[in-house]
């Protein structure tokens, strides 16, 4: 293993923007590299923003396979509001002509947007003085016009946190309480969390966007959006975590759903289920439309490889990152997880240039691809 390039390349981030960043590569439950920037010192936590839906989906096909969820189930059977969905057509809403299921949802194919203050949400907020629960919540994107009938299109939108309260309708219990008794604890996990103490707050690495002037200027430190709501816990981007901890779920996903402990949080066959493209017809020319995932498909809450040509990784490598810049990557043909984190918001060059060139650095180290 040689990943003298790697380094150089992590360490050049520092021009381009990314003033720190932290990279950990494990192989069969083996660190291999280990890597930070900019005077990080490797414990400091991040808000994972929309990396947060790989461990979603790990939990909510936890459940399919303890027969308490099924891929088909109706939305609706767990959140009665979603009986009543509407499409916007020609500016006007009209009835939904198929029914939203639990696989429309982690496959994005639910037609909703990313709109977390949609008047109806306003409202249930008002109505609770500012602590709905996730399910009241949650209920409450049902009221706005879908963009498309459940399953005819592909959108990055609001599916999951809806997962999140359909997972706890269909488990009788919070969405932090599940994961942490079903993926967290069984692996070890003590840095992740949709309710950071302050200890795990005051190692929250430094905060930074890009500006309209494509400049980099810092954030205050503060709390993710989404956690602004006391008792709403998004499913889709609400964790908080460090880069020790969440390699722990990717080391476990790319080795068969068992962890470095040698507990089993789910089966080789589920995470197959995982990583396998479920985008056809209108669906698959969605997600072509995605530009910064050049040669993906989207599976249940992951991209995953499609075509070889455009990665040195193999077909099913699959994983996901978040708004911030955290990124991850698991490979169970080479027993191969990776986990990069940085803190800069609304740069664009971190999806299409950054993530793949630490992807294929990673391989050529390894010798592989």
């Amino acid at each position: 293993m040689e990943f003298a390039r790697l380094t150089a390349y992590l360490e050049s981030l520092r021009k381009e923007n990314v003033p720190q960043c932290d990279l950990t590569v494990w192989v069969d439950h083996q660190q291999v590299y280990r890597h930070f920037t900019g005077g990080l010192t490797g414990r400091e936590t991040y808000w994972l923003h929309s990396a947060t839906k790989v461990a979603t989906a790990t939990a909510a096909l936890q459940l399919v396979e303890g027969g308490k969820l099924r891929l088909s189930d109706p939305v609706m059977d767990y959140l009665p509001a979603f009986g009543h969905l509407t499409v916007a057509e020609n500016d006007a809403p009209r009835p939904a002509k198929t029914v939203m299921t639990v696989e429309h949802l982690l496959a994005m194919q639910g037609g909703m947007d990313y709109d977390f203050e949609a008047p109806a949400v306003r409202r249930v907020m008002a109505e609770h003085h500012g602590d709905a629960t996730t399910r009241q919540i949650a209920q409450a994107y049902a009221e706005k016009p879908l963009a498309f009938n459940p399953g005819r299109g592909f959108r990055y939108s609001l599916c999951h946190d809806v997962l999140g309260a359909v997972m706890e309708a269909a488990a009788g219990k919070p969405l932090s309480q599940l994961m942490q008794e079903q993926v967290f604890s069984p692996l070890g996990i003590e840095d992740l969390t949709f309710h950071p103490t302050k200890a795990q707050l005051d190692r929250l690495a430094p905060y930074f966007t890009i500006d309209e002037a494509g400049s980099l200027r810092p954030l205050p430190q503060g709390l993710n959006e989404v956690c602004s709501m006391p008792r709403y816990e998004s499913a889709g981007g609400g964790l908080m975590g460090s880069v020790d901890s969440y390699i722990l779920l990717a080391d476990a996903l790319a080795n068969g759903g068992v962890g470095k402990n040698g507990r089993q949080i789910l089966s080789p066959a589920a995470i197959d289920d995982m990583r396998r493209d479920r985008q056809t017809g209108p669906a698959k020319e969605d997600f072509k439309r995605v530009r910064h995932k050049k040669g993906y498909g989207y599976g249940l809450g992951v991209r995953t490889l499609i075509d070889p040509a455009s990665s040195r990784s193999p077909l099913g490598e699959f994983g996901w990152d978040g708004a911030a810049g955290a990124w991850v990557m698991m490979d169970p043909d080479h027993r191969i997880a990776a986990f990069y984190a940085q803190h800069v918001f609304n740069y664009s060059r971190t999806y299409y240039e950054f993530h793949p060139a630490i992807r294929d650095l990673i391989y050529e180290g390894l010798g592989l691809g």
